[in-house]
């Protein structure tokens, strides 16, 4: 296949369901066009032309569908895949303004209409294909998003006396430092252990520990090796619905790393325990969790070779398949569709 596509190359998301995908598709033989190469130079709608599949993560403004518009005349297959529930932004949440009050119902009528023009609709969990579904989307699909080959890459953590439990939290994250009681327990189990060092990187707990850092930002390409130092990964949500919608990637990705990992019983991290190399904490039970991963050693090498093994399960060659599969049935069910209307379009009257 010929597949242009359209993601943000500056979002992490832009990267799980756009750049990785089509970079693990182009190794199978598949060729790629990319429309949106930055943020500066726009969509090059000019570029379909010979494509047979037009993929887009996440964009629905009115340039897009006019873009869908094209691609459809052109014959192309259309998906359209998100990895968040953008309907359920919290209110005090950064991106509340793009998907909030008036702003959120003109998103979501560009989001309908993009949907009932695809062929294809594929969320990165259950939350989201039933938005898609109930958005009027015929064929609904889930892939959850894999983990960049390159975090497979990284090495040991660095050897040191401490331990290091980092946490990976985007700025949506600072929902969950409200409402949940982790300055306390993270402040505890710093008293608690003299070995144990806290770090995030994004969103800080405003906590006041010599032994408790922050990180306000680290970019996308770099993120592997500052994570590879750390020795406990930590990724505590609050129980929301723009939670129970998103993505499980970033226990994904402390496995891949071979870092076990710590994460609340909600949404995406629910299904997932000791078998995937980490732990489910209550939320009034991170203290008391921490300190065990921090003080029992042989436990935390356990769980460590356990996510090793899973997490390279969940790399995106290794999963590549999916797409794959995923795409040539919206490509073929296109053409079916468009076969049919072509048969059913009553004939050019002859003249006499």
């Amino acid at each position: 296949m010929r597949i242009a596509f359209i993601a943000n190359p500056d979002l992490p998301g832009g990267w799980y369901r756009g750049i990785g995908p089509m970079v693990a598709l182009a190794g199978r033989g598949h060729e790629i066009v990319q429309l949106w190469r930055s943020s500066d130079s726009g969509i090059r709608a000019d570029l379909l032309g010979g494509c047979d599949l037009l993929h887009i993560h996440r964009e629905h403004s009115e340039h897009v569908l006019t873009v869908v518009r094209s691609a459809k005349q052109l014959g192309m297959a259309v998906v359209y895949d998100n990895d968040d529930d953008m309907r359920a932004v919290p209110r005090n949440n950064v991106a509340h303004r793009q998907y909030g009050g008036f702003a959120g119902e003109r998103v979501g009528r560009q989001v309908r209409r993009l949907l009932q023009q695809a062929d294809l609709a594929i969320a990165a969990s259950e939350p989201i294909a039933a938005r898609f579904a109930e958005y009027g989307a015929a064929h609904v699909l889930q892939i959850e998003n894999y983990v960049r080959d390159e975090v497979l890459e990284t090495g040991a953590a660095p050897k040191r006396a401490g331990v290091v439990a980092g946490w990976l939290a985007g700025s949506e994250h600072h929902v969950d430092v409200e409402r949940l009681p982790l300055r306390e327990a993270l402040g505890r189990a710093l008293d608690a252990c003299p070995q144990l060092v806290v770090e995030t990187i994004g969103v800080g707990l405003g906590l006041r520990h010599e032994r408790c850092r922050h990180v306000p930002h680290v970019d996308f390409v770099e993120l592997p090796g500052v994570m590879g130092s750390w020795d406990v990964g930590l990724a505590p949500i609050a129980d929301i619905p723009f939670n129970q919608a998103r993505s499980n990637v970033k226990v994904k990705e402390y496995a891949a790393l071979g870092r076990p990992w710590l994460a609340s019983p909600i949404g995406p991290y629910a299904s997932l325990g000791e078998q995937q190399g980490g732990r489910l904490v209550t939320d009034d039970r991170w203290c008391e969790e921490l300190v065990r991963v921090v003080e029992k050693p042989r436990e935390r090498r356990k769980l460590a070779k356990r996510a090793r093994r899973w997490g390279r399960e969940q790399a995106i060659s290794a999963n590549v398949g999916l797409w794959e599969e995923a795409l040539t049935a919206a490509l073929a069910r296109a053409r079916r569709a468009a076969g049919s209307a072509r048969r059913s379009s009553p004939a050019l009257a002859r003249p006499s």
